[in-house]
C-alpha cells in the first residue's frame, strides 16, 4: 500500500438527521467526523474535490422508491452521489495510482474508501475535472445509444427543463436533428429553452394539445401549447 503522506484516520461526511417535510433545510443534515477505515485489497482512498447535488437525492430520502436502482436514505445515513476526487492511496497491483483523478459515487464527504472497480479515471480530456459531474453524458447516451438520433430526425425531449433535458436539445442539434421539441410546465422555462438552449419549440404540459396533422396548422403565435422562437419573444 502506498501511504505517503500518512492516511487520515477520520473523514467529515454529511448525514441525514431527519426527513424533511417539503424542501430540505440545514436542520435536516449534520456534518459528522467519522472514523475512516483503512483501504482493503481492491479498494482505494480518494480525497474528494467536488461532488454533485443531484435532484434525485430528495426522492431517495425517507423511503423505498420502486424502480430506482439506488438505496433509500434514512436518518443517520451518510449522503452519497457522484464525485470527482484524487486517489491518495492504492493497494499493490492496482491499475490506479496516487494522483489519479477519478469519478465515483461516494460524494458528500472529504475522503472516501471506494472499490477500485467503482472508480473511473477521467484523465485530462476536459478542461476542468468538475465538468465530469455534468449531465451531458446521460443526454448523449440517451440520444445516441437508445434513441439513435440521425440527421434530419425530429426529437421530442420530455422534462426538457431538467438537468439532462437542458443539454439534450443542443446535443440533438449537434447530432444533426432537424427539429427539437421539448416539454415543460413553466412558460418561463419554455422561453429559456427556446431562446438560449437550442429548442425549436416547447409544449407546455397541461395546455391544449396542438392541432392534429389533418387540421390547418395555426400560426405559432396563436398556439398556447407550442413555443417557438417568435412566440417566446412575443
Amino acid at each position: 500500500m502506498s501511504l505517503t503522506p500518512p492516511l487520515p484516520r477520520t473523514a467529515r461526511e454529511i448525514r441525514l438527521v431527519s426527513v424533511p417535510d417539503g424542501l430540505p433545510t440545514t436542520e435536516n443534515f449534520a456534518v459528522v467526523e467519522a472514523p475512516l477505515p483503512t483501504p482493503a485489497a481492491g479498494q482505494v482512498l480518494v480525497r474528494n474535490h467536488f461532488f454533485l447535488v443531484f435532484p434525485g437525492l430528495r426522492t431517495l430520502i425517507g423511503g423505498e422508491v420502486d424502480g430506482v436502482p439506488l438505496p433509500s436514505l434514512s436518518p443517520g445515513d451518510a449522503l452519497f452521489g457522484p464525485a470527482v476526487g484524487e486517489v491518495v492511496a492504492v493497494p499493490e497491483g492496482s491499475p490506479l495510482r496516487p494522483g489519479d483523478t477519478v469519478t465515483h459515487l461516494q460524494g458528500w464527504r472529504d475522503h472516501a474508501v471506494v472499490d477500485a472497480a467503482a472508480c473511473t479515471p477521467v484523465g485530462d480530456v476536459l478542461p476542468d475535472p468538475v465538468a465530469h459531474l455534468a449531465q451531458g453524458s446521460s443526454a448523449y447516451g440517451a440520444l445516441t445509444r437508445l434513441a439513435g438520433v440521425r440527421a434530419g430526425d425530429t426529437v421530442l425531449v420530455t422534462g426538457a427543463a431538467g438537468a439532462v433535458g437542458t443539454l439534450a436539445g443542443r446535443i440533438a442539434k449537434l447530432l444533426g436533428a432537424g427539429r427539437v421539441i421539448g416539454t415543460t410546465r413553466s412558460p418561463g422555462k419554455a422561453e429559456r429553452l427556446v431562446s438560449e438552449l437550442g429548442y425549436d419549440a416547447v409544449l407546455l404540459s397541461g395546455s391544449e394539445p396542438p392541432s392534429p396533422p389533418s387540421s390547418p396548422r395555426p400560426h405559432p403565435r396563436a398556439s398556447t401549447s407550442c413555443w417557438t422562437p417568435s412566440a417566446a419573444n412575443s
